[in-house]
Protein backbone atom coordinates (compact mmCIF):
# COMPACT_ATOMS: atom_id res chain seq x y z
CA UNK A 1 0.00 0.00 0.00
CA UNK A 2 1.21 3.49 -0.83
CA UNK A 3 2.08 5.95 1.89
CA UNK A 4 1.58 9.72 1.79
CA UNK A 5 3.60 12.68 3.07
CA UNK A 6 1.61 15.92 3.07
CA UNK A 7 3.15 19.33 3.65
CA UNK A 8 1.23 22.45 4.61
CA UNK A 9 2.54 25.94 5.29
CA UNK A 10 1.85 28.73 7.71
CA UNK A 11 2.68 32.34 8.64
CA UNK A 12 3.65 33.50 5.12
CA UNK A 13 3.89 32.04 1.63
CA UNK A 14 7.13 31.46 -0.23
CA UNK A 15 8.88 29.66 2.63
CA UNK A 16 10.09 26.78 0.49
CA UNK A 17 7.48 24.05 0.96
CA UNK A 18 8.31 22.75 -2.50
CA UNK A 19 12.07 22.64 -1.92
CA UNK A 20 11.63 21.08 1.53
CA UNK A 21 9.31 18.39 0.20
CA UNK A 22 11.47 17.78 -2.88
CA UNK A 23 14.50 17.34 -0.59
CA UNK A 24 12.61 14.84 1.56
CA UNK A 25 11.63 13.05 -1.63
CA UNK A 26 15.27 12.90 -2.72
CA UNK A 27 16.29 11.36 0.62
CA UNK A 28 13.58 8.73 0.21
CA UNK A 29 14.27 8.01 -3.46
CA UNK A 30 18.00 7.62 -2.77
CA UNK A 31 16.99 5.13 -0.04
CA UNK A 32 15.28 2.94 -2.70
CA UNK A 33 11.72 4.23 -2.34
CA UNK A 34 9.54 4.97 -5.35
CA UNK A 35 8.46 8.59 -5.06
CA UNK A 36 6.04 10.82 -6.96
CA UNK A 37 4.54 14.24 -6.21
CA UNK A 38 1.37 16.33 -6.51
CA UNK A 39 1.05 20.08 -5.98
CA UNK A 40 -2.35 21.57 -5.06
CA UNK A 41 -2.83 25.28 -5.70
CA UNK A 42 -5.86 27.17 -4.37
CA UNK A 43 -6.09 29.78 -7.15
CA UNK A 44 -9.07 29.69 -9.51
CA UNK A 45 -7.07 29.76 -12.74
CA UNK A 46 -7.19 26.45 -14.60
CA UNK A 47 -3.39 26.67 -14.67
CA UNK A 48 -0.80 29.48 -14.39
CA UNK A 49 -0.38 29.69 -18.17
CA UNK A 50 -2.18 33.01 -18.56
CA UNK A 51 -0.68 34.65 -15.47
CA UNK A 52 1.91 37.39 -15.66
CA UNK A 53 5.31 36.45 -14.15
CA UNK A 54 4.68 39.28 -11.70
CA UNK A 55 1.73 37.27 -10.37
CA UNK A 56 3.19 33.80 -10.14
CA UNK A 57 6.78 33.62 -11.36
CA UNK A 58 7.70 31.31 -14.22
CA UNK A 59 5.31 28.87 -15.86
CA UNK A 60 6.89 25.43 -15.73
CA UNK A 61 5.97 23.17 -18.67
CA UNK A 62 5.81 19.38 -18.39
CA UNK A 63 6.52 16.96 -21.22
CA UNK A 64 2.80 16.29 -21.73
CA UNK A 65 2.20 20.00 -22.33
CA UNK A 66 0.80 20.91 -18.92
CA UNK A 67 1.51 24.47 -17.76
CA UNK A 68 2.24 24.24 -14.05
CA UNK A 69 3.55 25.95 -10.94
CA UNK A 70 7.32 26.45 -10.59
CA UNK A 71 7.40 23.99 -7.65
CA UNK A 72 6.89 21.21 -10.19
CA UNK A 73 10.33 22.18 -11.47
CA UNK A 74 11.83 21.58 -8.03
CA UNK A 75 10.18 18.14 -7.90
CA UNK A 76 11.40 17.16 -11.36
CA UNK A 77 14.95 18.36 -10.73
CA UNK A 78 15.37 16.88 -7.24
CA UNK A 79 13.60 13.59 -7.97
CA UNK A 80 14.92 13.33 -11.55
CA UNK A 81 11.50 12.37 -12.90
CA UNK A 82 9.12 13.53 -15.62
CA UNK A 83 5.81 14.42 -13.99
CA UNK A 84 2.42 14.60 -15.72
CA UNK A 85 -0.72 16.72 -15.65
CA UNK A 86 -1.96 14.69 -12.69
CA UNK A 87 0.82 16.23 -10.58
CA UNK A 88 -0.62 19.75 -10.85
CA UNK A 89 -4.10 20.41 -9.44
CA UNK A 90 -5.62 23.87 -9.09
CA UNK A 91 -8.93 24.96 -7.61
CA UNK A 92 -9.82 26.10 -11.12
CA UNK A 93 -9.32 22.58 -12.50
CA UNK A 94 -11.35 21.10 -9.67
CA UNK A 95 -14.35 23.42 -10.05
CA UNK A 96 -14.20 23.16 -13.84
CA UNK A 97 -14.35 19.36 -13.65
CA UNK A 98 -17.20 19.37 -11.10
CA UNK A 99 -19.30 21.88 -13.04
CA UNK A 100 -18.82 19.88 -16.23
CA UNK A 101 -19.98 16.75 -14.40
CA UNK A 102 -23.01 18.66 -13.12
CA UNK A 103 -23.89 19.82 -16.64
CA UNK A 104 -23.67 16.23 -17.84
CA UNK A 105 -26.07 15.06 -15.13
CA UNK A 106 -23.53 12.97 -13.27
CA UNK A 107 -24.90 14.03 -9.88
CA UNK A 108 -28.41 12.73 -10.64
CA UNK A 109 -30.12 16.02 -9.87
CA UNK A 110 -28.54 16.48 -6.43
CA UNK A 111 -27.63 19.83 -4.95
CA UNK A 112 -23.87 20.10 -5.72
CA UNK A 113 -22.02 21.26 -2.60
CA UNK A 114 -18.50 21.84 -1.29
CA UNK A 115 -19.03 18.87 1.01
CA UNK A 116 -19.16 16.13 -0.21
CA UNK A 117 -18.75 16.80 -3.92
CA UNK A 118 -15.70 19.10 -3.96
CA UNK A 119 -13.99 17.37 -1.04
CA UNK A 120 -14.56 13.95 -2.60
CA UNK A 121 -13.05 15.12 -5.88
CA UNK A 122 -9.98 16.49 -4.09
CA UNK A 123 -9.58 13.24 -2.15
CA UNK A 124 -9.74 11.34 -5.42
CA UNK A 125 -6.91 13.55 -6.72
CA UNK A 126 -4.85 12.79 -3.58
CA UNK A 127 -4.93 9.10 -4.43
CA UNK A 128 -5.17 9.16 -8.23
CA UNK A 129 -3.04 6.86 -10.41
CA UNK A 130 -1.29 5.09 -7.56
CA UNK A 131 1.01 2.24 -8.65
CA UNK A 132 -0.36 -1.21 -7.87
CA UNK A 133 1.34 -3.63 -5.49
CA UNK A 134 4.18 -1.24 -4.64
CA UNK A 135 5.08 -1.57 -0.98
CA UNK A 136 7.81 1.06 -1.15
CA UNK A 137 5.83 3.80 -2.92
CA UNK A 138 5.49 7.20 -1.28
CA UNK A 139 3.46 10.09 -2.67
CA UNK A 140 4.44 13.63 -1.76
CA UNK A 141 1.54 16.08 -1.57
CA UNK A 142 2.07 19.82 -1.26
CA UNK A 143 -0.89 22.04 -0.42
CA UNK A 144 -0.16 25.54 -1.65
CA UNK A 145 -0.83 28.80 0.14
CA UNK A 146 -0.78 29.41 3.89
CA UNK A 147 -2.95 28.05 6.67
CA UNK A 148 -5.75 30.52 7.30
CA UNK A 149 -6.18 31.51 3.63
CA UNK A 150 -9.89 31.49 2.84
CA UNK A 151 -9.37 29.86 -0.58
CA UNK A 152 -7.35 27.03 0.97
CA UNK A 153 -9.91 25.91 3.54
CA UNK A 154 -11.57 23.35 1.27
CA UNK A 155 -8.20 21.68 0.66
CA UNK A 156 -7.56 21.39 4.40
CA UNK A 157 -11.00 19.89 4.97
CA UNK A 158 -10.40 17.38 2.16
CA UNK A 159 -7.02 16.57 3.70
CA UNK A 160 -8.62 16.08 7.14
CA UNK A 161 -11.02 13.52 5.69
CA UNK A 162 -8.26 11.84 3.67
CA UNK A 163 -6.03 11.60 6.75
CA UNK A 164 -8.84 9.95 8.72
CA UNK A 165 -9.14 7.30 6.02
CA UNK A 166 -5.39 6.68 5.83
CA UNK A 167 -4.33 6.45 9.47
CA UNK A 168 -0.85 4.99 9.81
CA UNK A 169 -0.07 5.63 6.15
CA UNK A 170 0.09 9.41 6.18
CA UNK A 171 2.68 11.81 7.61
CA UNK A 172 1.64 15.46 7.96
CA UNK A 173 4.49 18.00 8.07
CA UNK A 174 3.68 21.64 8.75
CA UNK A 175 6.23 24.24 7.72
CA UNK A 176 6.16 27.72 9.27
CA UNK A 177 8.31 30.77 9.76
CA UNK A 178 9.98 32.03 12.94
CA UNK A 179 10.93 35.72 12.49
CA UNK A 180 13.70 37.61 14.27
CA UNK A 181 12.70 40.97 15.75
CA UNK A 182 15.47 43.58 15.83
CA UNK A 183 13.62 45.63 18.43
CA UNK A 184 13.74 42.80 20.98
CA UNK A 185 16.82 41.03 19.64
CA UNK A 186 15.21 37.59 19.63
CA UNK A 187 13.34 35.04 17.55
CA UNK A 188 9.57 34.98 18.00
CA UNK A 189 7.61 31.74 17.68
CA UNK A 190 4.15 33.28 18.15
CA UNK A 191 3.31 33.51 14.39
CA UNK A 192 4.10 29.81 13.98
CA UNK A 193 2.07 28.97 17.08
CA UNK A 194 -0.86 30.87 15.56
CA UNK A 195 -0.68 28.95 12.30
CA UNK A 196 -0.63 25.66 14.23
CA UNK A 197 -3.69 26.79 16.20
CA UNK A 198 -5.45 27.47 12.89
CA UNK A 199 -4.58 23.96 11.74
CA UNK A 200 -5.99 22.50 14.95
CA UNK A 201 -9.18 24.51 14.41
CA UNK A 202 -9.45 22.76 11.03
CA UNK A 203 -9.20 19.41 12.78
CA UNK A 204 -5.62 18.77 11.70
CA UNK A 205 -2.89 17.75 14.14
CA UNK A 206 0.49 17.85 12.35
CA UNK A 207 2.88 14.95 12.92
CA UNK A 208 5.95 17.15 12.65
CA UNK A 209 6.91 20.82 12.39
CA UNK A 210 9.65 22.30 10.23
CA UNK A 211 10.62 25.71 11.59
CA UNK A 212 12.04 27.97 8.88
CA UNK A 213 14.13 30.98 9.85
CA UNK A 214 16.96 33.29 8.76
CA UNK A 215 20.01 33.03 11.05
CA UNK A 216 20.73 36.40 12.66
CA UNK A 217 24.46 37.21 13.00
CA UNK A 218 25.19 33.50 13.20
CA UNK A 219 22.48 32.91 15.82
CA UNK A 220 20.16 29.96 15.23
CA UNK A 221 16.93 28.82 16.85
CA UNK A 222 17.60 27.74 20.43
CA UNK A 223 16.35 24.51 21.96
CA UNK A 224 14.13 26.67 24.15
CA UNK A 225 12.32 28.06 21.09
CA UNK A 226 11.99 24.61 19.51
CA UNK A 227 10.59 23.19 22.76
CA UNK A 228 8.05 26.01 22.97
CA UNK A 229 6.93 25.26 19.40
CA UNK A 230 6.65 21.58 20.34
CA UNK A 231 4.56 22.41 23.41
CA UNK A 232 2.01 24.40 21.40
CA UNK A 233 2.01 21.75 18.65
CA UNK A 234 1.14 18.85 20.98
CA UNK A 235 4.36 17.20 19.83
CA UNK A 236 7.53 15.89 21.49
CA UNK A 237 10.63 18.09 20.84
CA UNK A 238 12.19 15.54 18.46
CA UNK A 239 9.28 16.15 16.04
CA UNK A 240 10.24 19.84 15.61
CA UNK A 241 13.00 20.31 13.02
CA UNK A 242 14.77 23.59 12.41
CA UNK A 243 15.60 24.53 8.81
CA UNK A 244 17.58 27.77 8.32
CA UNK A 245 18.04 29.74 5.13
CA UNK A 246 20.94 28.23 3.17
CA UNK A 247 23.01 29.80 0.42
CA UNK A 248 21.95 27.09 -2.05
CA UNK A 249 18.71 25.14 -2.33
CA UNK A 250 20.84 22.11 -3.16
CA UNK A 251 22.19 22.15 0.40
CA UNK A 252 18.76 21.40 1.84
CA UNK A 253 19.01 17.61 1.27
CA UNK A 254 22.42 17.56 2.98
CA UNK A 255 21.11 19.56 5.92
CA UNK A 256 18.03 17.36 6.33
CA UNK A 257 20.14 14.22 6.01
CA UNK A 258 21.92 15.26 9.20
CA UNK A 259 18.74 16.35 10.99
CA UNK A 260 16.07 14.67 13.11
CA UNK A 261 13.95 14.15 10.01
CA UNK A 262 15.74 10.88 9.21
CA UNK A 263 14.46 9.34 12.44
CA UNK A 264 10.98 10.69 11.65
CA UNK A 265 11.03 9.07 8.19
CA UNK A 266 12.27 5.77 9.62
CA UNK A 267 9.42 5.70 12.13
CA UNK A 268 6.92 6.50 9.37
CA UNK A 269 8.15 4.02 6.76
CA UNK A 270 9.30 1.26 9.08
CA UNK A 271 12.57 1.02 7.17
CA UNK A 272 16.10 2.25 7.78
CA UNK A 273 16.74 5.45 5.80
CA UNK A 274 20.28 5.47 4.41
CA UNK A 275 20.29 8.00 1.57
CA UNK A 276 22.88 7.72 -1.18
CA UNK A 277 22.24 11.13 -2.68
CA UNK A 278 23.92 12.00 -6.00
CA UNK A 279 27.44 13.42 -5.91
CA UNK A 280 26.14 16.81 -7.04
CA UNK A 281 24.39 17.45 -3.72
CA UNK A 282 27.29 16.14 -1.65
CA UNK A 283 29.65 18.44 -3.51
CA UNK A 284 27.42 21.47 -2.90
CA UNK A 285 26.91 20.55 0.76
CA UNK A 286 30.66 20.25 1.29
CA UNK A 287 31.27 23.70 -0.26
CA UNK A 288 33.72 22.44 -2.86
CA UNK A 289 35.88 25.37 -4.04
CA UNK A 290 35.23 26.24 -7.71
CA UNK A 291 38.21 26.46 -10.03
CA UNK A 292 36.90 29.47 -11.97
CA UNK A 293 34.21 32.13 -11.94
CA UNK A 294 32.28 33.24 -15.03
CA UNK A 295 29.70 35.97 -15.53
CA UNK A 296 26.52 35.12 -17.43
CA UNK A 297 24.11 37.93 -18.33
CA UNK A 298 20.38 37.35 -18.80
CA UNK A 299 18.84 40.05 -20.97
CA UNK A 300 15.42 40.11 -19.39
CA UNK A 301 12.04 41.85 -19.40
CA UNK A 302 11.63 41.14 -15.68
CA UNK A 303 15.12 41.79 -14.28
CA UNK A 304 13.87 42.41 -10.73
CA UNK A 305 11.77 39.25 -10.64
CA UNK A 306 14.10 36.26 -10.27
CA UNK A 307 11.22 33.76 -10.03
CA UNK A 308 10.36 34.54 -13.65
CA UNK A 309 13.64 32.84 -14.63
CA UNK A 310 13.93 30.29 -11.85
CA UNK A 311 14.51 27.13 -13.91
CA UNK A 312 16.89 29.02 -16.18
CA UNK A 313 18.99 30.26 -13.26
CA UNK A 314 19.07 26.79 -11.71
CA UNK A 315 20.10 25.21 -15.02
CA UNK A 316 23.02 27.62 -15.35
CA UNK A 317 24.16 26.90 -11.79
CA UNK A 318 23.87 23.14 -12.34
CA UNK A 319 26.03 23.34 -15.47
CA UNK A 320 28.60 25.43 -13.62
CA UNK A 321 28.70 23.08 -10.65
CA UNK A 322 29.42 20.13 -12.94
CA UNK A 323 32.50 21.92 -14.29
CA UNK A 324 33.69 23.28 -10.91
CA UNK A 325 32.77 26.78 -12.08
CA UNK A 326 31.04 29.41 -10.00
CA UNK A 327 28.50 31.24 -12.13
CA UNK A 328 27.63 34.83 -11.33
CA UNK A 329 24.25 35.49 -12.95
CA UNK A 330 23.50 39.11 -13.72
CA UNK A 331 20.37 40.66 -15.18
CA UNK A 332 20.44 43.21 -17.99
CA UNK A 333 17.25 45.21 -18.50
CA UNK A 334 16.18 44.75 -22.11
CA UNK A 335 14.21 48.01 -22.31
CA UNK A 336 17.27 50.01 -21.22
CA UNK A 337 19.14 48.82 -24.33
CA UNK A 338 16.60 50.35 -26.71
CA UNK A 339 17.16 53.44 -28.82
CA UNK A 340 14.98 55.77 -26.75
CA UNK A 341 16.32 54.57 -23.36
CA UNK A 342 18.01 56.89 -20.87
CA UNK A 343 21.62 57.27 -22.18
CA UNK A 344 23.28 56.77 -18.78
CA UNK A 345 21.17 53.71 -18.02
CA UNK A 346 21.83 52.32 -21.48
CA UNK A 347 25.58 52.70 -21.13
CA UNK A 348 25.41 51.00 -17.74
CA UNK A 349 23.58 48.00 -19.23
CA UNK A 350 25.98 47.84 -22.19
CA UNK A 351 28.88 47.76 -19.72
CA UNK A 352 27.31 44.65 -18.16
CA UNK A 353 27.18 43.00 -21.59
CA UNK A 354 30.78 43.94 -22.25
CA UNK A 355 31.90 42.34 -18.97
CA UNK A 356 29.99 39.13 -19.65
CA UNK A 357 31.53 35.76 -20.38
CA UNK A 358 28.22 34.62 -21.82
CA UNK A 359 24.85 36.15 -22.79
CA UNK A 360 21.43 34.51 -22.69
CA UNK A 361 18.24 35.81 -24.25
CA UNK A 362 15.43 33.95 -22.41
CA UNK A 363 11.85 33.37 -23.48
CA UNK A 364 9.09 35.93 -23.13
CA UNK A 365 6.01 37.46 -24.70
CA UNK A 366 4.94 40.90 -25.91
CA UNK A 367 6.70 43.70 -27.76
CA UNK A 368 8.16 45.41 -24.68
CA UNK A 369 11.96 45.14 -24.59
CA UNK A 370 12.10 43.34 -27.94
CA UNK A 371 14.45 45.80 -29.63
CA UNK A 372 16.72 45.72 -26.57
CA UNK A 373 17.02 41.95 -26.92
CA UNK A 374 17.91 42.34 -30.59
CA UNK A 375 20.57 44.90 -29.62
CA UNK A 376 22.06 42.44 -27.11
CA UNK A 377 22.15 39.64 -29.69
CA UNK A 378 23.96 41.90 -32.14
CA UNK A 379 26.41 42.86 -29.38
CA UNK A 380 27.11 39.19 -28.61
CA UNK A 381 27.53 38.29 -32.27
CA UNK A 382 29.80 41.20 -33.20
CA UNK A 383 31.93 40.96 -30.06
CA UNK A 384 32.24 37.17 -30.20
CA UNK A 385 30.68 36.68 -26.73
CA UNK A 386 29.25 33.16 -26.16
CA UNK A 387 25.51 33.37 -26.79
CA UNK A 388 22.49 31.17 -26.08
CA UNK A 389 19.00 32.10 -27.26
CA UNK A 390 15.94 30.41 -25.77
CA UNK A 391 12.50 30.41 -27.47
CA UNK A 392 12.00 34.14 -28.09
CA UNK A 393 15.80 34.31 -28.04
CA UNK A 394 15.95 32.14 -31.17
CA UNK A 395 13.32 34.23 -32.92
CA UNK A 396 15.13 37.47 -32.13
CA UNK A 397 18.47 35.97 -33.20
CA UNK A 398 16.91 35.26 -36.59
CA UNK A 399 15.52 38.80 -36.84
CA UNK A 400 18.88 40.34 -35.85
CA UNK A 401 20.71 38.26 -38.46
CA UNK A 402 18.14 39.08 -41.14
CA UNK A 403 18.48 42.81 -40.47
CA UNK A 404 22.21 43.13 -40.03
CA UNK A 405 23.61 40.40 -42.28
CA UNK A 406 20.95 39.83 -44.93
CA UNK A 407 19.96 43.51 -45.04
CA UNK A 408 16.25 42.78 -44.73
CA UNK A 409 13.79 45.21 -43.18
CA UNK A 410 12.49 42.65 -40.71
CA UNK A 411 9.74 43.01 -38.14
CA UNK A 412 10.55 41.89 -34.66
CA UNK A 413 8.05 39.39 -33.27
CA UNK A 414 4.64 40.73 -32.18
CA UNK A 415 5.30 44.27 -33.45
CA UNK A 416 2.48 43.82 -35.93
CA UNK A 417 -0.41 43.76 -33.45
CA UNK A 418 -4.04 44.25 -34.55
CA UNK A 419 -3.19 43.11 -38.08
CA UNK A 420 -1.40 46.36 -38.97
CA UNK A 421 1.34 44.82 -41.11
CA UNK A 422 3.53 47.00 -43.32
CA UNK A 423 3.77 45.10 -46.65
CA UNK A 424 7.23 46.58 -47.25
CA UNK A 425 8.74 44.79 -44.25
CA UNK A 426 9.73 41.14 -43.99
CA UNK A 427 7.95 38.98 -41.43
CA UNK A 428 10.42 36.25 -40.49
CA UNK A 429 8.58 35.38 -37.29
CA UNK A 430 4.86 34.61 -37.52
CA UNK A 431 2.25 32.28 -36.08
CA UNK A 432 2.62 28.53 -36.48
CA UNK A 433 -0.03 27.56 -39.11
CA UNK A 434 -2.30 25.70 -36.66
CA UNK A 435 -2.19 28.69 -34.29
CA UNK A 436 -3.81 31.07 -36.76
CA UNK A 437 -7.36 29.91 -36.04
CA UNK A 438 -6.91 29.82 -32.25
CA UNK A 439 -8.27 32.79 -30.32
CA UNK A 440 -8.40 31.54 -26.72
CA UNK A 441 -5.28 31.99 -24.60
CA UNK A 442 -5.09 29.32 -21.91
CA UNK A 443 -3.35 26.06 -22.83
CA UNK A 444 -3.48 26.66 -26.59
CA UNK A 445 0.17 27.26 -27.46
CA UNK A 446 2.53 24.64 -28.85
CA UNK A 447 3.21 23.03 -25.49
CA UNK A 448 5.25 20.12 -24.19
CA UNK A 449 7.74 17.68 -25.66
CA UNK A 450 8.53 17.47 -29.37
CA UNK A 451 11.28 15.67 -31.25
CA UNK A 452 14.14 17.63 -32.79
CA UNK A 453 16.35 16.10 -35.49
CA UNK A 454 19.92 17.42 -35.37
CA UNK A 455 22.05 18.07 -38.45
CA UNK A 456 25.43 16.33 -38.67
CA UNK A 457 28.61 18.40 -38.62
CA UNK A 458 27.07 21.14 -36.46
CA UNK A 459 27.75 22.65 -33.05
CA UNK A 460 24.38 21.23 -31.95
CA UNK A 461 25.47 17.69 -32.89
CA UNK A 462 28.73 18.19 -30.96
CA UNK A 463 26.79 19.31 -27.88
CA UNK A 464 23.96 16.77 -27.96
CA UNK A 465 26.06 13.84 -29.25
CA UNK A 466 22.98 12.27 -30.89
CA UNK A 467 20.79 12.60 -33.97
CA UNK A 468 17.48 13.21 -32.22
CA UNK A 469 16.45 14.84 -28.94
CA UNK A 470 13.14 15.61 -27.28
CA UNK A 471 12.70 19.14 -25.98
CA UNK A 472 9.91 21.05 -24.23
CA UNK A 473 8.17 24.00 -25.85
CA UNK A 474 5.88 26.92 -25.10
CA UNK A 475 5.29 29.23 -28.08
CA UNK A 476 2.89 30.33 -30.82
CA UNK A 477 5.34 31.85 -33.30
CA UNK A 478 7.91 30.24 -35.58
CA UNK A 479 10.61 31.09 -38.10
CA UNK A 480 8.96 31.24 -41.53
CA UNK A 481 10.34 28.47 -43.74
CA UNK A 482 10.53 30.62 -46.87
CA UNK A 483 13.49 32.49 -45.34
CA UNK A 484 15.45 29.37 -44.32
CA UNK A 485 17.49 29.00 -47.52
CA UNK A 486 18.48 32.67 -47.52
CA UNK A 487 19.52 32.53 -43.86
CA UNK A 488 21.62 29.42 -44.41
CA UNK A 489 23.27 30.80 -47.54
CA UNK A 490 24.41 33.76 -45.47
CA UNK A 491 25.84 31.79 -42.54
CA UNK A 492 22.99 31.14 -40.07
CA UNK A 493 22.71 27.36 -40.01
CA UNK A 494 19.42 25.61 -39.21
CA UNK A 495 20.93 22.80 -37.16
CA UNK A 496 17.75 21.31 -35.66
CA UNK A 497 14.31 20.68 -37.15
CA UNK A 498 11.00 19.20 -36.05
CA UNK A 499 9.39 17.33 -38.97
CA UNK A 500 5.62 16.95 -39.26
CA UNK A 501 2.89 16.39 -41.82
CA UNK A 502 0.81 19.44 -42.66
CA UNK A 503 -2.93 19.38 -43.28
CA UNK A 504 -2.28 18.50 -46.94
CA UNK A 505 -0.28 15.43 -45.95
CA UNK A 506 3.03 16.94 -47.02
CA UNK A 507 6.15 16.79 -44.86
CA UNK A 508 7.15 20.13 -43.41
CA UNK A 509 9.35 21.31 -40.57
CA UNK A 510 9.64 23.85 -37.79
CA UNK A 511 13.00 25.45 -37.02
CA UNK A 512 14.27 24.13 -33.67
CA UNK A 513 17.94 25.14 -33.55
CA UNK A 514 19.99 27.82 -35.31
CA UNK A 515 23.71 28.48 -35.01
CA UNK A 516 26.73 30.24 -36.47
CA UNK A 517 29.64 28.04 -37.50
CA UNK A 518 32.29 27.86 -34.71
CA UNK A 519 34.91 29.09 -37.21
CA UNK A 520 33.05 32.43 -37.29
CA UNK A 521 31.89 32.66 -33.66
CA UNK A 522 33.14 30.77 -30.57
CA UNK A 523 29.63 29.82 -29.42
CA UNK A 524 26.42 31.12 -30.97
CA UNK A 525 23.38 28.86 -30.79
CA UNK A 526 19.67 29.30 -30.14
CA UNK A 527 16.79 26.91 -29.54
CA UNK A 528 13.05 27.26 -30.01
CA UNK A 529 12.59 25.02 -26.95
CA UNK A 530 13.02 25.60 -23.22
CA UNK A 531 16.06 23.50 -22.24
CA UNK A 532 15.88 24.85 -18.68
CA UNK A 533 12.98 22.45 -18.05
CA UNK A 534 15.22 19.44 -18.69
CA UNK A 535 18.39 20.27 -16.74
CA UNK A 536 18.92 18.04 -13.73
CA UNK A 537 21.54 17.99 -10.96
CA UNK A 538 24.24 15.55 -12.10
CA UNK A 539 22.93 15.89 -15.67
CA UNK A 540 22.90 19.48 -17.02
CA UNK A 541 21.31 20.16 -20.38
CA UNK A 542 23.88 20.08 -23.24
CA UNK A 543 23.21 23.69 -24.26
CA UNK A 544 23.98 25.04 -20.78
CA UNK A 545 26.99 22.76 -20.45
CA UNK A 546 28.27 24.12 -23.76
CA UNK A 547 27.66 27.74 -22.79
CA UNK A 548 29.64 27.39 -19.54
CA UNK A 549 32.49 25.63 -21.39
CA UNK A 550 32.58 28.47 -23.92
CA UNK A 551 32.45 31.09 -21.14
CA UNK A 552 35.47 29.50 -19.46
CA UNK A 553 37.37 29.39 -22.78
CA UNK A 554 36.60 33.07 -23.36
CA UNK A 555 38.58 33.91 -20.24
CA UNK A 556 41.59 32.07 -21.67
Amino acid sequence: MSKFIVITGGVVSGLGKGITMASIGLLLKSSNFIVDAIKFDPYLNIDPGTMSPYEHGEVYVLDDGSETDLDLGHYERFLDVNLTKYSSVTAGKIYDAILNKERQGDYLGKNVQLIPHVTNYIKDCFGANLPRNQKNHIRLIEIGGSTGDMEGEIFLESFRQFKQANKGNLLHIHLGYVPFLDCSGEFKSKPLQTSIRQLLTSGLQPDAIVARYAPENGTHLSNQILEKIALFSNLPPNKVINLPDLDSIYKVPGFLQESKIIQLLEEFTGYQIEPKIPDFYTKVWQNATPKKTVKISLVAKYPKLSDAYLSLSESIKIAGEEQDVKVEIGFVEAESLEENADPKKKESEIAKLRASDGIIIPGGFGARGMEGKIFAINFARINKIPFLGICLGLQMAVVEYARNVLGLKAYSSEMFEDGKVDPNLDILIDLIPEQKEIHTKGGTMRLGGYDCWIETGTLAKKLYKKEKTRERHRHRLEVQSKYVDKLEQNGLKISGKHFYQDKNGEQNFLVELVEIDPTNHPFFIATQSHPEFLSRPNNPHPLFRGLIEAAVLKQG
